[in-house]
């Protein structure tokens, strides 16, 4: 160890209290779940709907890709109604003029305010009484509640059987009535579950979200509370943290020695035949990078011109169900094969010496990712076209946000990144000798293997699992693998590639490396909570969630002072300049002070404001959610995996072909684009969305109504001047740069 291992010792304890508390919550779940009745009867007994009905209705839902139109207990996409509230309105105003009609037999809009506000209350006691006999595992609706049922068939079914005009889906976009039928049932009882109140509780299982008055849903204390008390964490976390960054000034990238040191020139790097093989991964990044923000410019269009793009009505072949779920999974795919590809190609470095067969078996991963690639883009489109009968969700669409891919692809994928790991390992192997087994090396290794093991928990879960379950698992794909592991990942290789370069030392990396540990997953891991305040998980959920997430940000401001070191790694010395004056690994750097800017704003100011509980719950899935996505994703963990493709093929191109013209119009574009995209669309609809949902309701800012608006129209189509910005300025001459660069490679060191 470079250092002491008390280092060691307090980031093996922050690992396992915070897989103790996750796993705790996940118990929580599984015994508090919001139950699923064998049966749903009217009031006379007859059965309306049963268990297996809402299952097969949410295996409908998914198989189709609607969490990338709409969303249920508020996750998904925001083209659509959030469908949990949708129904959960729709049918409180059905029961309404019901209960009107029998108790003053009118309809209630003709009723006066005293007669309003008591078929108002009847209204919110029904919605809010448990009739769910656990014993029998039946659920009855009241005769209101079970009338309302048909009318939200037809009302569905209008929207994803004869759909088209003001909708973004195909007309017949589901064939099958039945299968409306279902997915109405499936609606039902999420309503149902975000309305009743737990047992032995005066909230319901999504802790009284989504705020609708017509069945009385309104902030909890504990929302209130833990509002209150995440801010106090906040502050004390950061007066903490920063006393010790001003008490002990090694911390960081300064380290507490030189922060530059004479570097090895580039010229006398040799290349092995498993680095170069990595340059067709980076390739790929640069593809897949650009279809992706393609995708996502289209889904954005789709917000000003529901039935197309600029008058061609293209919804039967891309409705945005498919280009949402490209423009998410793909930009899941492109990161992290830009990482895998980081990782194969400094292995060789650490190890010394070049594994046999090495680049061999690098080809054949390659084969596999765009295998993976290729296989998952094709079998979403057929599963959402219902192409491929009962295998939907093994070979189409998965249905989970972010976790699109078919679970066979998902399978293929995790084997994949085992299998890459496996290489990394062989390639260290020698070194590890002798080495402490908290040793940077050791800490590389422990990342890569940890990558598809996080993975790998996406696959606990079936389409007849409960969705409350599901989405616990899912979560722990998208936050801990991208958000903590990948993190950690990513952190080990920037530090070995400014080792391998001299400008930090082992020690000062190590520091970093475990710092980071202690820092970003001792709030991280419990952090995941924020995700589930409102999907039918127990109160003490939203607890930790909010309390560890506010303790997110406190790092993240870190990454300020991070930048600033990267600013003074990126002067360079003399003896590393290029002859155009610049340092050799100028924007390399340059994209990892990018990730600091957009860390601090992205993934902490924008990220703290939507996990405020209070914030939180009229925010919840309105366009502040991918205001902080976008930031966050691309303006990181984008911004990481283009440092590592400017950094690998700064070690693979020939001198003299660099061309840091082009990286600099490509950085400026991305960073400017991303904060026009904020700043003249997304932020601000966003804002105009939570007012909206505050004032007149959850229902409307979800409305087609809300989208309609004049101001939110001419917002959205100032977004095209962002996007050009972002995809000609930024995308395309990286794009150009990558696969220019396979002219000019130069040749493997074969001895």
């Amino acid at each position: 160890m470079e250092i002491s291992k008390v280092w060691r010792h307090a980031a093996i304890f922050v690992l396992i209290i915070g897989l103790t508390v996750l796993l705790f919550m996940g118990r929580n779940v599984y015994q508090n779940a919001p139950p699923i009745p064998a049966k749903v009867l009217d009031s006379s007994g007859k059965v309306l709907f049963t268990g297996e009905d809402i299952l097969t209705g949410q295996g409908v839902f998914q198989k189709y890709g609607l969490m990338d139109y709409g969303s249920v207990f508020g996750h998904g996409a925001y083209r659509g109604p959030d469908f949990t509230d949708d129904y959960l309105h729709r049918s409180a105003w059905i029961q309404r003029d019901l209960k009107s009609k029998i108790e003053f037999q009118q309809p209630y809009a003709s009723l006066k305010d005293p007669q309003k506000a008591l078929v108002d209350q009847i209204v919110v006691s029904d919605a809010k009484t448990n009739r769910y006999d656990a014993g029998t595992q039946t659920l009855t609706y009241t005769s209101e509640q079970a009338q309302a049922l048909p009318q939200l068939v037809s009302l569905y079914d209008d929207m994803f059987l004869n759909s088209g005009g003001d909708h973004s889906l195909p007309k017949n976009y589901i064939k099958n009535p039945e299968e409306v039928e279902k997915l109405t049932d499936f609606f039902a009882w999420t309503a149902w579950a975000a309305s009743v109140e737990r047992p032995g509780k005066d909230y319901s299982y999504t802790n009284n979200w989504p705020p609708e008055d017509a069945v009385g849903n309104r902030p909890t204390k504990a929302v209130f509370l833990w509002s209150v008390l995440s801010l106090i964490t906040l502050l004390g976390g950061t007066a903490v943290v920063l006393m010790f960054f001003g008490r002990f000034d090694y911390l960081g990238w300064g380290g507490d020695e030189p922060a530059i040191k004479k570097s090895i020139p580039l010229k006398e790097f040799r290349i092995t035949p498993s680095q170069l093989a990595t340059y067709k991964y980076f390739l790929v990044v640069a593809l897949l990078f650009a279809f992706q923000t393609l995708m996502g410019v289209l889904t954005a269009h789709y917000f000003v011109e529901a039935t197309g793009f600029y008058g061609f009505d293209i919804r039967e072949i891309l409705p945005t169900t498919i280009t949402r779920t490209w423009h998410l999974q793909l930009s899941i795919l492109w990161i992290a094969t830009a990482w895998l590809a980081a990782a194969l190609f400094i292995a060789p470095f650490i190890g010394k010496y070049e594994p046999k067969h090495q680049a061999l078996w690098v080809n054949i991963l390659f084969g596999a990712v765009v295998l993976v690639a290729l296989g998952s883009i094709v079998g979403e489109y057929l599963g959402i076209k219902d192409k491929l009968g009962k295998y939907w969700f093994w070979f189409g669409h998965q249905g989970w946000e972010y976790l699109e891919l078919g679970r066979f692809w998902q399978l293929l994928l995790t084997i994949g990144m085992l299998g890459w790991a496996f290489l990394v390992l062989r390639a260290v192997w020698g070194r590890l000798k002798g080495q402490d087994w908290g040793s940077l090396p050791y800490l590389l290794i422990y990342a890569v293997f940890a990558i598809p093991l996080m993975f790998s928990f996406g696959m606990l879960y079936t389409p007849k699992t409960n969705f409350a379950i599901a989405d616990f698992w899912r979560w722990w794909v998208v936050h801990l693998w991208v958000e903590n592991f990948f993190e950690l990942f990513t952190t080990i290789v920037v530090a070995y590639f400014f080792v391998i370069l001299g400008l930090v030392s082992t020690k000062t990396a190590v520091r970093v490396v475990y710092l980071d540990i202690l820092l970003f997953m001792g709030s991280g891991f419990i952090g995941t909570g924020h995700h589930y305040y409102w999907t039918a998980q127990p109160a003490i959920n939203l607890a930790l969630g909010a309390v560890f997430s506010a303790m997110e940000v406190v790092p993240l401001m870190l990454l300020t002072l991070e930048a600033y070191d990267f600013a003074k790694l990126r002067r360079g010395e003399a003896g590393t300049r290029e002859a155009d004056g610049f340092f050799a690994h100028y924007w390399a750097i340059m994209f990892l002070i990018a990730v600091g800017f957009w860390n601090f704003l992205g993934a902490g100011v924008f990220g703290f404001l939507i996990n405020l509980p209070i914030v939180s719950y009229y925010e919840h899935a309105t366009y502040l959610t991918p205001n902080h996505a976008h930031a966050a994703l691309m303006g990181v963990y984008g911004n990481l995996a283009i440092a590592a493709l400017v950094f690998v093929l700064r070690f693979l191109v020939k001198p003299e072909h660099w061309s840091n013209r082009i990286l600099k119009v490509s950085f400026w574009s991305l960073q400017v684009g991303l904060m026009m995209m904020l700043l003249l669309d997304i932020f601000p609809v966003g804002i105009l969305e939570m007012v909206q949902s505050y004032t007149r309701g959850y229902w409307f800012a979800r409305s087609q109504d809300f989208w309609n608006q004049p101001i939110v129209q001419k917002l959205t189509w100032a977004r095209v001047v962002a996007d050009l910005t972002f995809v000609l300025g930024g995308v395309l001459p990286l794009l150009y740069f990558t696969a220019r660069s396979m002219f000019y490679l130069k040749k493997a060191d074969q001895t």
